[in-house]
């Protein structure tokens, strides 16, 4: 049995970057009796730098009320990340991938795509990329539909169920090895 798991999603974690959002997830946890997906939101997605530097992982438990009158116990776990196209992470998905050539998210150049949308509607703002790799390109990228705004401002925080279906997975361009394989 656990409350919470708490971990850094990202390739490497900078000490001094996330210290003090993390103790200010802790304080509002343990001090504050604050929800704690609410807790992580007001800790890690109001510190940009702390979120830039990681995405931050968190698997947690909920307790909802049964129609029977009992009480079930739900484990979910979710990704709050940073969308942040000019460091190629689109939605906050480093692991996005060229469809074309497979390529990760650092070999393809991320832009906006038409109207670009500001404030709550901020994720309906399509994305288009090129490919470094093979020279691919492809246009108007809507938002997949499992990534969620984090908060009501437009700071680029999102938030999506951890892990992701094979279908997520290639609605971002990631192929499993299995399928990839010639038949």
């Amino acid at each position: 049995m656990f409350d919470f798991i708490l971990c850094f999603a990202g390739a490497s974690t900078l000490d001094s970057v996330v210290t003090p959002a993390l103790t200010r997830f802790v304080e509002n946890v343990f001090v504050y009796d604050m929800d704690i997906w609410t807790a992580l939101e007001q800790s890690f997605g109001e510190d940009r730098h702390a979120l830039n530097s990681s995405p931050v992982m968190l698997s947690f438990a909920v307790f909802e009320r049964q129609p029977d009158g009992t009480r079930r116990r739900i484990v979910h776990t979710r990704v709050l990340a940073l969308s942040n196209l000019r460091d190629a992470r689109p939605w906050g998905l480093h692991i996005y991938q060229c469809h074309t050539c497979r390529a990760p998210a650092h070999n393809m150049i991320f832009h906006p795509d038409g109207h670009q949308f500001v404030g709550a509607k901020w994720l309906q703002t399509k994305i288009r990329y090129k490919c470094l790799a093979c020279g691919a390109s492809r246009r108007s990228i809507s938002t997949p539909p499992w990534v969620h705004r984090s908060g009501e401002e437009n700071f680029g925080r999102v938030w999506y169920a951890w892990p992701l279906s094979s279908d997520e997975l290639k609605e971002i361009g990631v192929v499993s090895v299995v399928e990839d394989k010639p038949k």
